[in-house]
C-alpha cells in the first residue's frame, strides 16, 4: 500500500504543473450520461439542508455551512474549488473557510492560497500509519514545531468574483503545558497582535478564535515560549471567515487517503463536531478500490464507522456520498473493483439515509477512464483527471447540485 500511495502522491504532484484547460460545455463528450446527472436521495435525506437553505435565502440564518471530505482529488482544491465559488456566487459569499498549511507539511497545496514558515517543522498524512509524535486532525494532517522561533504565513487568493479576505480566523491546534503560545499579528501593518496563550490546565486539541483589526487577506503567527516548559506547537487548520451571510464551504483532503484513515485520525471527528456542519459531502473509495485485494465487506464497515461517527457528533447534518470515478491499476489495466466499490457506497447511502450521486456511471462507467484520457482530461495514471477534468467533473456535480437544491427549496414553498 505504500509503494502504491507514493506514486499517486507523485502523480497528482505533478498535475499541478499541468496547464488548466477548461472543458467548456460537457454535452460535447458522448461517452458522459448526461441524462442521468442527478442526485438521488430519499424523505430523509437533504430535508434539513433544504430547510436551511431556505432560511438563509429569507434572511433568518446568517451562513450555511458545506464540509467536503476526500483525498488527493480534494487536497488540491480544484474540483471543489469550482463548486465552492459558484456556490457562494449564488447564495452568499460567507468565507473561505477551511485552510491548511500543506506546503511547510512539504505537501501539495491548492493553488488559490500560498503558505510559508520559517523554523524547524514537519508535517504527518492521516494515511501514514508508522507511531509518530504527530497526531492528526480535521484537514487530515498535522503539522509540528520543536522550535521557539518558528512562523508561519498564509496568503489567501480571491476567486472569481469572489473577495476571500477574511475577518476572523479560528486557530486548530494543541493544548497543554509544554505547548507554545502563539502571537497572532491583527492588523495590515503588524503593529497590533493578539496572543493565543496557553493555560496548561488541559490536555488535547483546541480552536481558539482571533477578530483581526484590520480586513486581512493574509496572515502571520510566530510561536511564543512564554515558559520554560513549553517545547512544541501543533497545528491542524485554520478556519477563516467573514462576517457576511452566504456558504462557507470547507474542502477536506489527503493524498491516498480512506474512510479508515479518516476514522483513524486522533483529532478528526472532534473537530469535524467544531466546525459545526450542515451537510457532509464524502468523495471517498478511490484507494480501496485501487488495492489489488479490495474487499467489499471491510470498505462498506469502513463506510458504517465513519458515518456513525458523523451521525453522533452533527446530528443536525445531511450526508452525501459520492462515488469514485472510474480508474485504471498501473496506468493500463482496467478495474472492475470499482463497480463493487460503487455498488457499496450506493447501499450504504440508502442505509443511512444519505444523498448519492454516482459519478462513476454519470462519467461513463467501466473503462470510461481511457476515453476521457484521450480527450486530454486525464492524467496518464488514469487515475486522477487534468485540470479540464476536474472543471467538467465539477460542472457535472454542480449541475445536479442546482437542480437537487431547486427541487427541494420547491418542496418547501407554502
Amino acid at each position: 500500500m505504500g509503494t502504491r500511495r507514493f506514486s499517486l502522491v507523485i502523480m497528482f504532484a505533478i498535475l499541478i504543473s499541468v496547464a488548466n484547460a477548461q472543458s467548456g460545455n460537457y454535452d460535447k463528450y458522448p461517452f458522459i450520461n448526461a441524462d442521468i446527472d442527478s442526485i438521488s436521495y430519499d424523505s430523509l435525506a437533504m430535508k434539513s439542508f433544504f430547510t436551511k437553505m431556505k432560511e438563509m435565502k429569507e434572511g433568518k440564518r446568517k451562513n450555511l455551512v458545506i464540509v467536503h471530505i476526500g483525498d488527493s482529488h480534494l487536497q488540491a482544491d480544484f474540483f471543489t474549488s469550482y463548486v465552492r465559488q459558484h456556490l457562494q456566487q449564488d447564495y452568499g459569499n460567507g468565507g473561505r473557510g477551511l485552510v491548511f498549511p500543506y506546503r511547510v507539511a512539504k505537501s501539495n497545496e491548492p493553488n488559490n492560497y500560498q503558505s510559508s514558515g520559517t523554523g524547524n517543522w514537519k508535517g504527518r498524512r492521516c494515511v501514514m500509519v508508522s507511531p509518530s509524535s504527530i497526531p492528526t486532525g480535521i484537514a487530515g494532517f498535522g503539522l509540528r514545531t520543536d522550535d521557539s522561533a518558528s512562523s508561519l504565513k498564509m496568503n489567501i487568493k480571491n476567486g472569481d468574483n469572489l473577495n476571500y479576505s477574511f475577518t476572523k480566523m479560528t486557530l486548530l491546534h494543541d493544548k497543554g503545558p509544554t505547548c507554545f503560545d502563539w502571537v497572532v499579528y491583527t492588523s495590515t501593518d503588524f503593529k497590533d497582535s493578539a496572543v493565543i496563550k496557553d493555560t496548561g490546565k488541559q490536555y488535547g486539541v483546541s480552536a481558539d478564535t482571533i477578530v483581526f483589526k484590520d480586513t486581512m487577506s493574509s496572515f502571520t503567527m510566530c510561536t511564543l515560549q512564554s515558559d520554560t516548559g513549553q517545547n512544541e506547537a501543533m497545528i491542524f487548520g485554520v478556519v477563516l471567515s467573514n462576517n457576511r451571510p452566504g456558504i462557507i464551504y470547507h474542502t477536506i483532503g489527503s493524498n491516498g487517503a480512506r474512510y479508515s484513515d479518516y476514522t483513524r485520525s486522533q483529532y478528526f471527528i472532534e473537530q469535524l463536531a467544531g466546525l459545526k456542519p450542515d451537510l457532509v459531502i464524502i468523495s471517498l473509495g478511490t484507494n480501496e478500490a485501487y488495492a489489488k485485494r479490495f474487499n467489499s465487506d471491510y470498505f462498506e464497515s469502513d463506510i458504517d464507522t465513519m458515518l456513525t461517527n458523523i451521525k453522533h457528533v452533527a446530528p443536525d447534518a445531511d450526508i452525501m456520498l459520492t462515488s469514485p470515478n472510474d480508474a485504471f491499476r498501473g496506468h493500463r489495466y482496467k478495474n472492475s473493483d470499482i463497480i463493487e466499490a460503487v455498488a457499496t457506497i450506493k447501499r450504504e447511502s440508502k442505509k443511512y439515509h444519505a444523498a448519492f450521486w454516482d459519478f462513476y456511471h454519470i462519467m461513463g462507467g467501466f473503462g470510461s477512464m481511457q476515453k476521457w484520457y484521450m480527450k486530454h482530461l486525464c492524467q496518464k495514471d488514469h487515475v486522477h483527471f487534468t485540470g479540464g477534468g476536474y472543471t467538467l467533473q465539477a460542472e457535472l456535480f454542480y449541475d445536479a447540485l442546482q437542480k437537487v437544491i431547486k427541487d427541494g427549496l420547491e418542496k418547501l414553498a407554502p
